[in-house]
């Protein structure tokens, strides 16, 4: 399956008909990358700035990055990959299409390049939406949108000390801040709108957290670029966030804007939470 937490994000923006151009690590030499642009390009997501390393021999090629998740019937996973240590940016960052206006987003899976590319998109006046990024000193523009999970920030299982996490954070860098906490949800806050947590929609069935958050990401990004509300993009965002648990993998199974939107109104009661 395709997989990585860009990948995931750009293929539900693809399925929702927003434009996406991805740009990532290098893919790796021989039948692993031929396989995976193979479902790059499956799902739409082929741009000038993936690409294939070339070499002469094969040995002298980075092994494509693969990860192996098992899945517990709870719907938790645990996940071990081979190749990661050794992934290097193959495009110029000055090839990336900074524009004034519209959207840019990241995670420092490619370390210094991600944080290199999110301050150039920052200084081009681009709306940035960054993931993960937890140093503290990180390339976060006052205004721009930030999220990470408990896996990473903040406090497992505490929503209270979350807030008070949260409150912090925006106070540091001045930016609009999710922290999600996996089934007790998240806290949200920026400037303009209280740090407070919200409850998770109800999960169906459990079959697969693995993509969640990308998922989540990718509703909060749409909602965005739709021009909505703070409070309508994280109810889509969790919703769609939520509905990606009943299937197996990351990108196999992405719901319709309109199922997102009615299972919002199916869950009255939570949604009202969130205004």
């Amino acid at each position: 399956m395709l997989g990585g937490e860009a990948a995931n994000t750009a293929n539900a923006l693809v399925k929702w008909g927003r434009g996406v151009v991805l740009a990532g690590n290098g893919l790796g030499f021989g039948p692993d990358a031929d396989l995976l642009m193979e479902l790059i390009e499956d799902k739409g997501l082929r741009s000038s700035l993936l690409a294939i390393e070339q070499h002469q021999f094969e040995d002298a090629a980075e092994p494509t990055p693969v990860c192996d998740i098992y899945v517990t019937p709870d719907g938790e996973r645990t996940m071990f990959g081979r190749g990661f240590a050794g992934m290097r940016p193959l495009t110029d960052l000055s090839e990336l299409p900074y524009r004034s206006g519209e959207l840019f987003t990241a995670e420092p899976n490619m370390a210094e390049a991600s944080r290199l590319a999110a301050k150039a998109a920052r200084d081009a006046g681009m709306r940035c939406y960054l993931m993960d990024f937890i140093r503290e000193d990180e390339p976060i523009g006052e205004g721009s949108f930030w999220q990470s999970s408990t896996d990473w920030a903040g406090f497992r299982n505490n929503t209270q000390k979350n807030v008070q996490w949260v409150k912090s954070w925006i106070a540091k860098y001045g930016c609009f801040t999710i922290l999600s906490d996996g089934p007790n949800g998240f806290v949200a806050g920026s400037l303009d709108m209280p740090a407070r947590a919200y409850p998770p929609y109800p999960t169906p069935v459990v079959v697969d957290t693995t993509g969640a958050g990308d998922m989540f990401r990718a509703g909060m990004l749409f909602g965005l670029d739709q021009g909505w509300p703070a409070t309508k993009c994280l109810q889509f965002a969790s919703a769609a966030g939520c509905l990606k648990c009943r299937a197996l993998g990351a990108t196999t199974d992405v719901p319709s804007v309109e199922e997102v939107l009615a299972y919002v109104a199916e869950h009255d009661q939570v949604s009202r939470q969130y205004l």
